[in-house]
């Protein structure tokens, strides 16, 4: 057993807090704001020492807040201002030399792209509406309106004193729609050269456009008849601590369900790296999936290991993978080698590997893998225990999930040394939980001796209600 449950610190906490639900509906609300502030600025003139000026000043500085915590949690750093450089640019006017240069202001409207990211990455209906093109589309709708502001707001500059359309902002603003969407100029003709080469620009832009459309509403049709789906690398780079799931089977979604009540997995990011053609559907398991990221490759390659993040993550699950092959053998064999290879690639790493034959047991202890689960043995045992008395098939599954009734806990022994017999009445009275066995040495004892001493270095086996509520993390007295 490693020390591997202690998470890395400062990034994933900084992780967590950027990427947590309630953060993002704090941005998407302020990045709505910020652009309507700004258009109400740009089209009325406001005063420096206005509300409205000041709520936008707040509002910028809160966005470099945020920059200052996704640069502490970026693990690249020339990444992060590649991403981030129109967000840095449109903060420029916070300091004084610069606040008169009021074209960086421009550049908050990029700020839609990030309000489309945080939508696709949370509304899930939409996602499972759109797919893989939501992306694409709130991409091209954020690019027209950039389209139409910058437009107008140039033209007001370029033609403001030639009169007609260009008299105001708002008025330049519904020219440039206009003349976007007919491609062609509506209204007045720009009378300065700048002006007639912005006229040529927008017409070009409102026909790539419409081109565009054309061109991914019929990707998406083509990608849904076909049966494809996005299969996309979300800065999987960028994870630490995250947990590892290999090859993929019925039993992934029951995985996601159950670490998705667990107190301490729930809030991890959770890789699933196979050879699907279509990503999965797992919204129903509960877990929440902007914290799922899907990769897919061959995991019993090093490259595809490594690009993984094997090196920094916490935990890895190879499952017996049946989208190669259904032949028992093959499966433990990929199995077996991607467990070899992922303990070699972090030996630091909490392995857990499923088997179709108990037979290559032996080859993945020589490497420390902390647990093995036999799918045969297991579903075999089950059966016996149902044809024994169907009731206890009922008492398997209650402590073998967190979702209803009692589950399993493992905590540290007592203080002093204690008999077995006692420490059971002990556990009753203070936790309201059972005692059914203790781990010493990594080796498990189910129901021992009632004389046996049970002391600080051992773990305690109770079976009990939720770990919140009923079993604290403490030694007993």
């Amino acid at each position: 057993m490693t020390a591997l449950f202690r998470r890395p610190r400062r990034r994933l906490t900084l992780f967590e807090l950027i990427n947590h639900p309630v953060t993002d509906i704090v941005v998407m609300a302020l990045i709505v704001a910020s652009v309507f502030l700004l258009v109400v600025e740009e089209s009325f003139d406001v005063a420096p020492t206005s509300r409205i000026h000041y709520a936008s000043q707040v509002i910028t500085a809160v966005f470099a807040l945020e920059l200052i915590l996704r640069f502490l949690a970026a693990r690249k750093k020339a990444r992060f201002f590649r991403r981030y450089w129109p967000d840095l640019l449109a903060l420029l006017p916070l300091l004084r030399p610069l606040r008169f240069f009021r074209f960086f202001r421009l550049f908050r409207l990029f700020r839609l792209f990030q309000l489309g990211l945080l939508l696709d990455r949370r509304v899930s209906t939409l996602r499972g509406i759109l797919r893989v093109n939501f992306t694409f589309l709130w991409a091209l709708m954020v690019l027209t309106v950039i389209l139409v502001i910058g437009s107008a707001v140039m033209g007001f500059i370029l033609e403001q004193h030639q009169g007609g359309d260009f008299q105001s902002v708002e008025r330049s603003m519904w020219w440039a729609m206009f003349t976007i969407i007919a491609g062609e100029p509506v209204g007045g003709m720009p009378q300065t050269f700048l002006g007639r080469g912005l006229l040529a620009l927008m017409m070009l832009s409102g026909m790539g456009i419409f081109a565009v459309f054309t061109g991914v509403v019929s990707a998406t049709m083509m990608s849904r008849l076909q049966g494809r789906d996005r299969v996309a690398e979300l800065d999987i780079d960028e994870l630490e601590g995250h947990i590892l799931i290999f090859g993929y089977n019925a039993g992934v979604p029951p995985l996601l369900a159950e670490l998705a009540v667990d107190p301490e997995l729930k809030g991890l990011p959770v890789v699933l790296v196979n050879e699907r053609e279509r990503e999965p559907d797992l919204s129903g398991t509960g877990y929440r999936m902007d914290l799922v990221y899907f990769m897919r490759g061959d995991y019993t390659q090093v490259p595809v290991l490594s690009r993984a993040g094997v090196p920094r993550a916490s935990r890895a699950v190879v499952m017996a993978d049946d989208i190669r092959s259904h032949d028992p053998a093959d499966r433990d064999a990929r199995s077996v080698l991607t467990a070899l290879t992922v303990e070699r690639l972090n030996s630091k790493i909490f392995c857990v590997v499923e088997l179709m034959n108990s037979a290559n047991r032996a080859t993945l202890s020589l490497v420390n893998v902390e647990a093995v689960i036999n799918r045969s043995d297991l579903a075999g045992r089950a059966l016996a225990s149902a044809c024994r008395h169907p009731n206890l098939m009922e008492v398997m599954m209650n402590l073998l999930t967190m979702r209803r009734g009692e589950m399993m806990h493992r905590v540290p022994g007592p203080r002093e040394p204690t008999p077995f017999s006692r420490l059971m009445t002990v556990v009753k009275s203070e936790v309201d939980a059972i005692l059914v066995g203790i781990e010493r040495d990594g080796e498990t004892r189910v129901n021992p001796p009632e004389d046996l001493m049970v002391g600080p270095e051992d773990f305690l086996i109770l079976v009990g209600g939720p770990e919140e509520q009923h079993v604290r993390r403490r030694r007993l007295a």
